[in-house]
């Protein structure tokens, strides 16, 4: 499918323009910075979108039963936040609500059994066993319907997901290329059957007049006019082919695409480039990343004894709060700590006296 009409470079920015703006007679493009989508798309976050798709069709058939103003920004802010996140998704979304507007508001059995026929088998399955509950006296129940159109959302984002696979192999093993080797040069990290397939890619190109200035720094809404530049585009650009004009273009601006030391996924550092740690929060973990490399950073700098004291202190609250009789009695060992941790520190008490206070724990034994 050729979601993307043209493909504007703008410094570190990409411009695209959508082939089709049918699901938005207004929107006829969008501006996002280089690479930070395309780590958006290997690395979805596939819960989290679900959510977003669950409004965005929900909003559209808002839409489409009444078309009045206050549904239709609804479901414009709905169509926004998903392109926001990830413009790659564009496509899915097109899919998406193609298949809805052309079925809704009759919801013809014909018309969805084409669109569920388009599945993977079992997922094919699922879906016509979904049909089967929705229908009544040969006619498509509505209400149901928004749950069918909820779960192949679900198997679309799965495509999706499967589809960058190859392309978060690539991005990795680029990010584990040497740390001297820059801009187009750290392909050379990739096999030799990729570096092959890579350099073979086309991107058609043609003069064109750009996008201008977008709305809010992210969206373009009103018509074209002649007040652009003339500017070489790339034209009728397939998804893939956007992914990895934008990973060859930010390779070609060098940026410091490289692995997090702590969840050891690809990401593009917003502030300081010579950044380690991505600013995410990744599944099995409270705080995002950058946080917990500052807090192992000061622990990495702490001498042995003094990363013994906090896991006791740490203790020794778990247990005051377990047991609330214990909280005066760690209220004043803590004022005592900070005493015996500052001496310490200047020399007056050795480490195996500190040791030694702080592993004392018959006060917990009230």
């Amino acid at each position: 499918m050729q979601v993307f009409d043209a493909i504007y470079k703008k410094e570190n920015m990409l411009q695209c323009k959508f082939s089709d703006n049918f699901i938005h007679p207004d929107y006829l493009g969008t501006e996002f910075p280089l690479g930070h989508h395309l780590i958006n798309a290997i690395l979805l976050d596939v819960l989290q979108v679900e959510k977003y798709y669950c409004n965005l069709i929900k909003t559209y058939i808002s839409y489409l039963d009444d078309e009045n103003e206050s549904n239709f920004k609804k479901y414009e802010n709905a169509l926004f936040q998903i392109d926001d996140y990830c413009i790659y998704l564009h496509e899915t979304t097109q899919v998406l609500l193609t298949a809805i507007k052309k079925i809704h508001p009759n919801y013809s059995l014909g018309d969805l059994i084409d669109f569920i026929d388009t599945f993977k088998p079992q997922e094919k399955l699922e879906l016509t066993e979904q049909l089967r509950t929705i229908q009544k006296d040969g006619q498509i129940q509505l209400k149901g319907c928004l749950k069918l159109w909820n779960n192949a959302a679900g198997f679309l984002l799965d495509k999706f997901k499967a589809f960058t696979d190859t392309i978060y192999r690539d991005v990795f093993d680029i990010c584990n290329s040497p740390a001297e080797v820059k801009g187009l040069d750290r392909l050379n990290g990739l096999d030799t059957k990729r570096k092959i397939d890579l350099f073979r890619m086309e991107f058609p190109t043609c003069l064109s007049v750009d996008l201008g200035n977008s709305v809010n720094s992210k969206f373009f809404y009103s018509k074209l006019t002649d007040e652009g530049s003339i500017v070489s585009s790339i034209s009728q650009c397939s998804t893939e082919q956007l992914m990895y004009y934008d990973l060859f273009t930010s390779l070609e601006k060098d940026l410091p695409i490289k692995l997090c030391k702590n969840c050891n996924k690809p990401f593009i550092p917003k502030g300081r480039p010579d950044s380690l740690y991505c600013d995410r929060i990744m599944p099995g973990f409270k705080y995002k990343c950058v946080s917990i490399g500052a807090q192992n950073a000061y622990k990495s700098k702490q001498p042995d004894i003094e990363v013994e004291f906090y896991a006791a202190r740490k203790r020794y609250s778990t247990r005051s709060l377990r047991n609330p009789i214990l909280k005066p009695e760690f209220d004043v060992w803590k004022i005592k700590g900070r005493e015996k941790l500052t001496a310490y520190r200047n020399g007056e008490i050795s480490a195996d006296e500190f040791r030694t206070w702080f592993m004392d724990d018959e006060w917990t034994k009230i």
